[in-house]
Formats: structure tokens, sequence, C-alpha cells
């Protein structure tokens, strides 16, 4: 994925989302979700209480990719 352009703190983000986010997301990290969105790294799950974030296949190979590794419950 050499030509997406990923940020130390988009990959934090993706780890927030890999790891089960347990509350609201914090405001400051909205507008990068909604990027992480839009380049197909993050998806929206609808669910019968509401929506959850969760990593796309092509999100899971970044955090793979740079090593990252994430333990969902």
């Amino acid at each position: 994925m050499p030509d997406t352009d990923i940020a130390d703190g988009d990959i934090s983000v993706l780890c927030d989302i890999a790891g089960g986010l347990k509350g609201p997301l914090e405001s400051s990290k909205l507008d990068r979700v909604i990027v992480l969105i839009a380049t197909g790294l993050v998806r929206r799950e609808f669910t019968g209480e509401g929506s959850r974030l969760r990593l796309t296949e092509k999100g899971q190979e970044l955090l793979a990719e740079r090593g990252v590794g994430i333990n969902e419950a």
C-alpha cells in the first residue's frame, strides 16, 4: 500500500478501532476517522444499538505491514 500516506496519528486511530473502542472516540480524532473511511481503511458497521467502527481488510493489511499487532477481545 505504498500510495497511501498514513501518519502515525492515523495508525493510532486504527489501533484504537481495531482494539474495539470501549467508549466514544475523542472528538479530536473524528476528522481523521472520516478520512480513514474515505480511503477505505475503516467502515461503519450498523448494529441494533447504533453503529460501530471496524477496520476493513485494507486497514488490517496496513497495520500488518507496519508491524502492528492487535489483540481483539
